[in-house]
């Protein structure tokens, strides 16, 4: 199944082009990650795909609707850039903050059932913060709050998470974690995955596919074949050096 779909996309900010005359395809299963130099529209290409910014021209796609017309949000996780600007001093704990995504299930009086606490518990055993419920969300590292917010996500049983630059500020430790997490999620649970990140190195190494982003275009290939020195030296020029670093 086609998850999202890009048909002659462009896009424009100010009059400065940012996109243009973009086609792909995103398949059910896959890892895509998002990567391109600052500027390139990374974050840009990851709200037209949710229909938070509009074209100037071309289509998007959702799980086979316009995105216009999309309305099934439930299917879809979405952990954006600003969830780290989140006030850490909000006095809630781990248990409410993930609990607050199911508020549309809670019915007239929004009340916990065991249905939705089940929902709850689970997606906390899958990010591995079953003893953190009762904890505060601003007493917990850099790393834990990010699989809290991963646990908000998947409360809702998404079939697809897009995620924007979700490992900036996160120690090498919580890293790889996150990334031994993603692969739980995509290949054990079949949830499709798109990450937008700077990280080239990386993300080539922990991505099924990977989108390049430049010169307002994209180029997509499969991370067994891909080579980042060339995308770098593409990009940047043939001086450019790549530093290795695996998490």
């Amino acid at each position: 199944m086609e998850m999202v779909r890009l048909e002659n996309l462009s896009f424009q900010y100010d009059d400065i082009p940012l996109l243009r005359d973009v086609n792909l395809s995103i398949q059910e299963g896959d890892f895509m990650g998002i990567v391109g130099p600052n500027g390139s529209a990374k974050s840009t290409l990851l709200k037209l795909m949710l229909g938070l910014l509009k074209p100037e021209q071309g289509q998007v796609m959702l799980l086979g609707k316009p995105v216009h017309q999309f309305r099934e949000w439930r299917r879809i996780g979405y952990i954006p850039q600003n969830v780290r600007e989140f006030n850490m001093g909000f006095p809630a704990t781990v248990y409410e903050m993930i609990s607050a995504n199911l508020i549309s299930q809670m019915g007239l009086f929004k009340r916990m059932t065991p249905k939705l606490d089940k929902k709850v518990r689970e997606a906390l055993d899958i990010v591995g913060l079953s003893d953190y419920a009762d904890r505060r969300i601003g007493q917990l590292s850099g790393g834990q709050q990010q699989r809290v917010f991963i646990a908000r996500t998947l409360v809702s049983s998404p079939c697809i998470i897009f995620m924007d630059e979700p490992l900036v500020g996160v120690d090498v430790d919580s890293q790889e974690r996150f990334y031994e997490l993603m692969e739980i999620l995509n290949r054990d649970m079949g949830i499709t995955l798109i990450m937008v990140s700077h990280d080239i190195g990386v993300v080539s190494e922990r991505t099924s596919r990977i989108a390049c982003m430049g010169r307002n275009q994209i180029f997509v290939h499969d991370t067994s074949t891909f080579k980042p020195e060339q995308y770098l030296e593409d990009m940047y020029g043939e001086k450019t050096r790549m530093m290795h670093h695996h998490h």
